[in-house]
């Protein structure tokens, strides 16, 4: 089952991740949507850069690198933990079915869990409904 320890590697990685996001956002509003070489949205679509993960920002972005450093930084077990929980925060996996998350996750290159938890942009929201969804959102970290 979900241990403290990836729970709160997991919050310390969403609120990297929502600065790297913010840091995204800021440099993206600085392009006029016309230089993206898209058409202009129809009233009440989102705009074009909204699907831009963070691999946008360049990597020398400080957000973004403390986002790396910190995933980068996680033990191999609390990383695979941290996907597991993106992935049941995407619907991929209900909460019943930590093992099963926890099982792809230990048959994929750790490079590929990487770099899909460093350039996910919605992050921060997927672990979030992921812990929730694994009954973990208000349990505290320490024992």
């Amino acid at each position: 089952m979900l241990d403290s320890g990836t729970i709160a590697a997991a919050r310390h990685v969403a609120d990297l991740a929502a600065a790297a996001r913010e840091a995204r956002d800021r440099m993206l509003s600085q392009i006029a949507e016309r230089d993206l070489g898209e058409p202009p949205p129809e009233r009440g679509e989102g705009r074009p850069f909204a699907e831009v993960g963070l691999a946008a920002l360049p990597p020398d972005e400080p957000a973004r690198q403390a986002l790396r450093e910190a995933i980068d930084g996680l033990s191999d077990e609390a990383r695979r933990g941290v996907w597991a929980v993106m992935r049941t925060g995407t619907g991929d996996y209900a909460g019943a079915d930590w093992s099963l998350a926890l099982a792809e996750a230990e048959a994929m290159p750790d490079d590929a869990i990487i770099v899909e938890l460093a350039e996910e942009a919605e992050l921060p929201e997927r672990l979030a409904k992921g812990l929730y969804e694994l009954g973990a959102a208000d349990q505290p970290t320490s024992s």
